[in-house]
């Protein structure tokens, strides 16, 4: 008896017609959907089923009927996002390759529209706390089933997402989990419930040991990298190094030799000699990506472009390992958009992180809206796994990239809210004073004196 079929598809039934009604509970079980992958845990006819199509559509639909959407949020980062939606159609009707672009093209733009109805219906806080809330617990959960499994087991063999996700693969699951642990961490620290703060940090404990065990050299980057952030700007710093420090020299002679050989080869890729196939054949990628780039400075060659031999033979010439993605997010996006494409890109992460530290610094301390400051922290050690770990990792259309900088429009949006309701009360306060400066006018003033013949 398929129980776990049928328990799925009597949720992901009951979700569609909620999903019109209630459209941002739609764009909530979309995102989980996309990070818990339920049907990717079934067995049987549940693995075939539309998911994505039914709560979409019904997502869409109830969106375009809803009287609680809102304009999108006024800031750089939703006009950067709007530009890259744009960029990519033309780059894709003018591709090498149009045909295998627009699949590409097709699932980014999926990514994008979502991103954008996400950003209309969150401008609440409390509704921006439970979209983290199932993105840290959807990805989460494979932290923490993948943590388990390698103290269980010993860690002999690769951590994996789970399959029909965008992290199904030991590198890109390892990025994920990296980028989900500061939300993991910060949903922990605001959270009331014991057992659910508790819960949270085992889970973010789970993920960091199942991200090592991922043998990904990228995702390992990215954690050593998000780890030194953190111990330094905690306010127990010297407790929390030392409580890795331990954990390390602990755990240290319990790895298996398989793992400090994959470490170990970070530092063996400098050399021609010792570099081994990935890094060589991704080299060769970035080289190809680079020329292509220099070549097509506006409009790139489209989606999907090192997949074609054509251009391999091209830009390289003959001998590469094979024709396959750069491996690498400022590659990939020079490529496939060209330079245009790249100032559009990098301009709504880099508007992003400007405006998140604007944000922390503005309402820090601040008893009612202190939590922007909160989450703005947490999003600027989100984005750090991934220009790190995305050096050597094609992510450039990750699903969670989009969904943080679209959460990063919504911030700026309820703290521009925020200052417009602070400014009456702002106003009040330098009302009287105006008025105590304008009395010495009056006094000083003399009056015009009658004529004496009068």
């Amino acid at each position: 008896m398929p129980f776990r079929d049928i328990t799925f598809l009597l949720i992901w039934l009951y979700l569609i017609p909620v999903s019109i009604f209630r459209p941002w509970i739609g764009v909530l079980a979309w995102y989980w959907l996309a990070y818990f992958v339920p049907h990717g845990l079934t067995w049987g006819f549940a693995r075939t089923l539309p998911v994505a199509v039914g709560i979409g559509g019904a997502t869409l639909l109830g969106f375009v009927m809803s009287k609680e959407r809102k304009p999108l949020p006024r800031s750089p980062v939703t006009y950067f996002m709007l530009a890259c939606a744009i960029d990519f159609t033309l780059t894709t009707i003018f591709a090498h390759n149009r045909e295998l672009a627009f699949g590409k093209w097709e699932w980014v733009s999926k990514v994008l529209l979502m991103t954008f109805v996400m950003m209309s219906l969150f401008q609440d806080r409390v509704r921006l706390r439970w979209l983290y809330m199932v993105a840290a617990l959807g990805l989460g959960f494979y932290g923490f089933k993948g943590g388990l499994w390698v103290l269980m087991t010993g860690g002999g063999e690769l951590v994996l997402g789970p399959e029909k996700s965008f992290f199904e693969d030991n590198n890109t699951l390892g990025l994920a989990l990296g980028m989900i642990l500061p939300v993991l961490l910060y949903l922990s620290r605001e959270e009331k419930r014991r057992w659910l703060k508790w819960f949270l940090r085992l889970t973010f404990s789970l993920s960091i040991i199942a991200m090592i065990f991922t043998y990904s050299r990228g995702a390992f980057l990215g954690l050593l990298a998000i780890l030194s952030i953190l111990v330094w700007r905690s306010p127990w710093r010297m407790r929390f190094g030392v409580t890795i420090l331990l954990a390390v020299l602990i755990g240290a002679p319990l790895a298996p030799d398989r793992l400090w050989e994959r470490l170990g080869s970070i530092a063996q890729q400098d050399s021609a000699e010792t570099r081994d196939q990935s890094s060589a054949s991704r080299l060769e990628a970035w080289q190809t990506a680079w020329k292509i780039g220099l070549s097509n400075p506006v409009m790139g060659a489209g989606f999907r472009a090192l997949q074609n031999a054509d251009l391999w033979l091209r830009y390289f010439g003959e001998g590469y390992f094979k024709a396959y993605d750069p491996h690498s997010v400022y590659f990939e996006v020079l490529e496939e958009h060209g330079f245009l494409g790249v100032g559009f890109y990098f301009g709504a992460l880099i508007s992003a992180l400007v405006i998140l530290r604007r944000l922390r610094k503005r309402w820090r301390n601040d008893p009612d809206h202190g939590y922007i400051s909160h989450y703005a922290e947490m999003l600027q050690l989100s984005f750090c796994p991934f220009l790190v770990s995305g050096v050597f990792l094609g992510v450039a259309y990750f699903d969670l990239y989009f969904l943080l900088l679209g959460t990063v429009a919504v911030l700026h949006e309820l703290s521009r809210v925020a200052e417009t309701a602070a400014m009456p009360a702002s106003a009040a306060k330098e009302g009287p004073r105006s008025v105590v400066r304008a009395r010495p006018i009056a006094v000083l003033s003399r009056p015009r004196r009658r004529p004496r013949h009068a």
